[in-house]
């Protein structure tokens, strides 16, 4: 049994009707994290957003800010299984475990197969070493299918793919400017509902919400470096209307843009 040694379970869990946010860095341990069904909104490092529906899974791991739960307070379905050792830093050194920081979320396209095997991990008990190795066994299950699903992935053709690049570090770097997206599509020479379909393959989120995100980001960094007023800041971040912007400011962040600045603000 020594080919399964070397994996720690840090914890396990299967909730099926979740509201809870979670705001982690994982220190020391790596995570697979799966939503079976419901609305996800991930976080990831600070900088990129996804607001997802339906199965989808993502790794967490040691260094990067991870903030997800669910939308709204609507329920989800949660489950995850939580690791370390060195046999995880194997699967990390030899790709095993997929960790994408530019597209962490992946769609699962077999969804009763993955909870089927994620169900089999959670409810083995870990008390004699057999039960441990069938548990090993299962966790790389969980990742070789977690390859499988990357794999089944449309891919956005090779000659779109640049110029959606090119759009999205634009997008990142000036969310602020008035953006017309009818005429993105149409320097891309397709329809809008195929560069919508295309852009949200590629970043897991509809153009309009993905620029709706880029700006909260850019307010997330002036409500904590600088001693603009919400409405300033609402402006300067593309948002005509003050009001509109807290109120989708709190449904993203789960924190009103005033009570952010205070817990957040550098002076402090």
């Amino acid at each position: 049994m020594n080919y399964f040694d070397g994996i720690k379970f840090i914890g396990r869990s299967m909730i099926e009707h979740h509201q809870a946010w979670y705001d982690r860095v994982f220190n020391g341990y790596y995570g697979i994290q799966y939503n079976h069904s419901g609305s996800l909104h991930l976080i990831f490092d600070d900088r990129l957003e996804f607001t997802v529906e339906g199965s989808w899974a993502f790794i967490t791991w040691p260094g990067p800010r991870f903030q997800y739960g669910s939308c709204d307070g609507k329920l989800r379905s949660h489950n995850f299984v939580c690791f370390a050792g060195e046999r995880a830093e194997l699967f990390r050194e030899t790709g095993l475990m997929p960790l994408n920081p530019e597209q962490p979320l992946i769609k699962i396209i077999n969804p009763d197969r993955f909870m089927e095997t994620m169900t089999a991990l959670n409810k083995i008990p870990l008390n004699d070493r057999i039960n441990y190795a069938r548990a090993v066994s299962l966790l790389e299950s969980l990742l070789l299918q977690l390859h499988e699903q990357r794999a089944n992935m449309k891919v956005v053709p090779a000659h779109h793919e640049q110029k959606l690049k090119i759009l999205i570090r634009q997008l990142r770097s000036s969310p602020q400017l008035e953006w017309d997206f009818n005429r993105e599509a149409a320097g891309l020479f397709v329809s809008f509902t195929h560069f919508r379909r295309m852009f949200k393959q590629y970043t897991g989120l509809p153009p309009q919400q993905f620029l709706i995100n880029c700006r909260l980001n850019l307010a997330v960094k002036m409500l904590s470096e600088s001693s603009d007023s919400v409405a300033e800041i609402a402006a300067r971040c593309g948002f005509d209307d003050v009001f509109y912007f807290s109120r989708i400011f709190k449904k993203h962040r789960n924190i009103a843009p005033l009570a952010y600045r205070k817990e957040f603000s550098i002076s402090h």
